[in-house]
């Protein structure tokens, strides 16, 4: 869990470094607004399949596999309904920064690969 914890605080840092590139690079507050939405979707789907992953008592690998399989389906769907609940309600976002902060959020599992 220790590891969870880390890869979520680390995509946490990642969103608030992008709101603030964005902020210091003279970008509208619309588009720091849309990078940190990115970025809350990224870390709060990690966070869905941890808890998701780790509610598995199981230690057999065909149960371990069923709930990998489980957790990486409230993921997506979660990832769905986050995206969609934006696009719907949150009409002036900026796609860029919002998509390119979703996107870094999700290269911190290949950090945490390298240096694990």
């Amino acid at each position: 869990m220790k590891t969870v914890r880390r890869i979520l605080g680390a995509q946490m840092a990642v969103t608030v470094a992008a709101v603030l590139l964005v902020l210091a690079m003279g970008g509208e507050s619309r588009a720091a607004w849309s990078a940190l939405i990115g970025g809350a979707i990224g870390f709060s789907t990690a966070y869905v399949y941890a808890r998701r992953m780790f509610a598995t008592r199981g230690e057999e690998p065909a149960e371990l596999v069923k709930a990998q399989y489980r957790a990486e389906f409230y993921k997506l769907a979660f990832t769905i309904v986050l995206f969609a609940t934006t696009f719907t309600v949150y009409r002036d976002i900026a796609a860029l920064p919002l998509f390119l902060t979703y996107a870094a959020t999700l290269m911190v599992y290949w950090a945490a690969l390298l240096f694990a």
